[in-house]
């Protein structure tokens, strides 16, 4: 049973990658990339949903304003995604420590697949070039779509499979013999983590001092008044209706202030 396990695992692996020909893109950057997403599946799959739910939950935070920008990646969201949610599911640690587990795998198999591209697919463009120069249909196949799977299937399906069906007891009896000092900087790293994802999406959704101050006072409420999410969803959706009121208000006087200038000059 821990085998199909893995083996159904290891295949979302595969489907997670970005460069996988047959079902890259939008399915794999936006959907199969998301902890979130891997935590459900994975908990579906090992009966568990509730803690692949709070692991890929936890998870997405830290990754919440990650992105690839063109061919540059630091970290490989789809191992994040499966293998490194659903090994924290059957190890049973704890949730800061497998943020921390799932940083450093993550690197590691980007680097992988790395070497992988370089070694072995760099080969795949003049064989479909070759292709298309002969009109030779089975020669384009092998460079677009045989070679990489195979090779995606070997360097992501297999050692995931490998990494879950004999790591995860590995993994669990190395956490068990650390030492207490060591596991309590593993788990403070790990619940800091979410602090530098959050961080990273402000970047881009704070334009000024203002989305700051409003993101400050949502923490306060949740953090410090005890309200719920829908009691939050409510405020916000008020704020942002004022803000966004204001800033088009302050953009018609702008533009007026500059209608009137004109008019002075003519």
């Amino acid at each position: 049973m821990l085998a199909l396990q893995c083996g159904l695992i290891a295949m979302l692996t595969v489907f997670s990658a970005s460069g996988t020909a047959p079902w890259g893109g939008w399915l794999a950057k936006y959907i199969m990339q998301r902890p979130f997403i891997g935590g459900l599946l994975c908990g579906i799959i090992l009966g568990d949903i509730s803690t692949g739910v709070a692991v890929g939950a936890a998870m997405q935070l830290v990754y919440i304003g990650y992105f690839n920008v063109g061919g540059v990646s630091s970290i490989d969201l789809g191992i994040i995604s499966f293998p490194c949610v659903a090994l924290a599911i059957l190890t049973d640690i704890d949730t800061a420590a497998a943020i921390t587990l799932a940083t450093a795998l993550g690197t590691l198999f980007n680097a992988l697949e790395i070497f992988s591209r370089t070694a072995f697919l760099t080969g795949c463009g003049s064989l479909m070039r070759k292709g298309c120069e002969e009109g030779n249909d089975k020669k384009i196949f092998w460079g677009y779509l045989g070679i990489p799977t195979i090779i995606y299937f070997i360097t992501r399906g297999l050692t995931s499979f490998v990494l879950l069906y004999y790591g995860a007891g590995v993994v669990e009896n190395l956490y068990s013999m650390l030492p207490a000092r060591m596991v309590t900087a593993f788990n403070s790293v790990g619940a800091f983590l979410p602090c530098i994802g959050m961080a990273t999406l402000l970047v881009f959704l704070a334009n000024d001092v203002w989305g700051l101050v409003i993101f400050a006072l949502g923490f306060a409420c949740y953090g410090y008044l005890g309200l719920n999410s829908t009691s939050i969803l409510l405020f916000a959706l008020v704020f942002a209706y004022l803000y966004y009121r204001t800033g088009d208000k302050q953009k018609h006087i702008a533009k007026a202030e500059e209608f009137d200038e004109d008019e002075e000059v003519i």
